[in-house]
């Protein structure tokens, strides 16, 4: 299930239901804590809607540009093909028209399935970046054990694994200990050999 934030002036309860089928529908009392919602990462979807007197497709651009949502526009009325291309250059969709509602569903049903595709990406993203994190830590850590100590890297890297193993620790906690060690004022040594 995905959290949605609705942003209208008027009722949408066709569209209401529709998002209801996708997941949780939170609806801002203003576009300023609609972005704060988003900038929180607190929504998977942001759909907003055309006023009637034309407004939307800038705040449509700026929901895009300061979260990870998938921002929906929802035209009211026909959009000029300038408007069109500038909503879709700035990672916006725009949906068909909210009075054809198989059109509509068929839309967000693609648009949950390309977002399932798009959080599966984010999450491998978010653990690869950890391991690059904790491989630059552990080889950081090695690098002062062998410039202070006098280590070989191997004696380093058994070192490293040893203390993790014997405490109960991942390497990259080890790790940490030895580059805060190394850190503090007035100690030439780190952690314990």
């Amino acid at each position: 299930m995905y959290t949605t934030v609705l942003v209208s002036d008027a009722k949408c309860e066709r569209l209401n239901r529709l998002l209801g089928k996708v997941g949780t529908v939170l609806t801002p009392s203003s576009e300023e804590e609609c972005l704060g919602v988003l900038e929180r990462g607190g929504a998977d979807f942001a759909v907003v809607v055309q006023s009637e007197d034309g407004r939307g497709v800038a705040f449509a651009l700026k929901c895009a540009a300061v979260s990870d949502a998938t921002v929906v526009f929802v035209p009211v009325r026909l959009l000029p093909g300038m408007l069109l291309d500038k909503l879709t250059a700035g990672g916006v969709c725009v949906m068909p028209s909210p009075e054809d509602e198989g059109a509509c569903e068929l839309f967000f049903g693609q648009l949950t399935a390309i977002r399932a595709a798009y959080g599966a990406v984010l999450r491998e993203n978010a653990g690869l970046r950890r391991k690059v994190v904790e491989a630059q830590a552990v080889g950081r850590a090695k690098c002062l054990l062998v410039e202070r100590r006098k280590m070989t890297e191997q004696a380093a890297h058994r070192f490293i694994e040893k203390t993790a193993m014997d405490n109960r620790l991942t390497r990259y906690a080890v790790a940490k200990d030895i580059i805060k060690g190394y850190e503090r004022k007035g100690t030439s040594n780190g952690i314990g050999a």
